[in-house]
């Protein structure tokens, strides 16, 4: 079998083979996936699984505990598969340890080299940011050197995320042309399946998705100069210390900040958190709206109805507040759904 043949380009350099990726929009690997069908997606993570284990022997019992989260399983057909990975499924105290990296067939001074190159260009990360990032990149590299099936993108790994390609399989165990982008979201588990949860698709308006809730998420945090982030919870930008790392905690941190009780089903998708949002103090409603559709006019993780290409998508319900306000906000539209936001669409590129 030819390493994912149809999924990647190469280029010879030195009669050596160099890998190159092509990235667009939101899919790392762009033209070597397509959408996955319901019914593919357990057999093909069956089969993921059966690779890792494959590859990394030691640790054959965890990878089926990876625990798919967003969309994926809610609608007919995925896009990608993001995976939940908890902390200490990869090691046992958390935090990678240089003792046990040789049981993920990692050479612990290889390891410590990518962690001396990450370190001197971090202005930010944390050591133990710096060396998940590292170790996420060496079993990355692993992954390319010695599997048939898995592609990684060594360009794209951060300290808790890492994408890979996998040819998508049928219930019968066909393996079809068509490859699957499946990405590692390395965290707490109960934090992840939180900040990466979404609803099965509105009938009345399927193109507001999971990212539609979590974003608005983002923006109320935003607004009062809190942070939130997809794996390590939320901080308040004031003091720099992490204010929460559990769903509950993030509650309570939002009680706290609009002075107003919210409830787990307040948080279920776009809709249900913007009803929440109905009797907010009028400053913070709009404020955080407005941080919310800054948030948006910079994402394109909807396809338009009728090209298919790549957009961002405006709920309807703030697509007048849009229109009174892209100017003082700033709002360019470049990623607007011409046709799922015709109005919005036109009053940037018809004016």
């Amino acid at each position: 079998m030819i390493k994912v043949r149809i999924h990647k380009a190469s280029k010879k350099c030195g009669g050596s083979t160099e890998l190159v990726v092509m990235t667009e929009g939101g899919n790392v690997f762009a033209g070597g996936t397509s959408d996955i069908p319901l019914e593919f997606i357990g057999p093909t993570l069956e089969k993921y699984y059966e690779e890792l284990a494959i590859l990394f022997p030691e640790h054959g019992k965890i990878f089926p505990t990876f625990e798919p989260v967003g969309s994926v399983g809610k609608k007919a057909r995925s896009g990608d598969i993001d995976l939940a990975i908890d902390l200490k499924k990869l090691f046992s105290k958390g935090v990678v340890d240089a003792a046990e990296l040789e049981s993920w067939n990692i050479d612990p001074q290889e390891w410590q080299a990518t962690f001396d190159k990450f370190k001197k260009r971090a202005r930010t990360l944390s050591d133990g940011q710096i060396g998940w990032r590292a170790f996420l990149t060496e079993i990355a590299k692993y992954i390319n050197a010695n599997s048939d099936l898995i592609l990684t993108d060594l360009k794209k790994i951060r300290p808790g995320t890492m994408f890979s390609l996998f040819p998508q399989f049928s219930p019968d165990g066909e393996q079809q042309e068509e490859g699957v982008q499946i990405d590692w979201m390395v965290g707490e588990t109960d934090w992840l399946r939180f900040s990466y949860f979404s609803d099965a698709p509105s009938d009345l308006e399927p193109l507001v998705k999971g990212l539609h809730r979590t974003q608005l998420l983002h923006a109320l945090f935003l607004a009062k100069n809190h942070s939130f982030d997809h794996r390590n919870g939320v901080t308040n930008k004031d003091t720099g210390k992490r204010v929460a790392f559990s769903p509950d905690e993030a509650f309570q941190v939002l009680e706290n900040l609009y002075g107003k009780e919210i409830a787990e089903g307040d948080l279920q998708n776009f809709f249900s958190l913007w009803d929440w949002m109905s009797d907010l103090v009028p400053e913070d409603k709009n404020l955080a709206t407005d941080r919310y559709l800054r948030i948006l006019d910079m994402t394109n993780g909807n396809k338009d109805t009728v090209t298919n290409e790549r957009c961002g998508y405006v709920p309807q319900v703030l697509e007048e507040y849009w229109l009174e306000n892209y100017k003082r906000i700033g709002l360019k539209g470049r990623y607007l759904c011409k046709n799922a936001n015709p109005r919005l669409w036109s009053t940037i590129n018809e004016s």
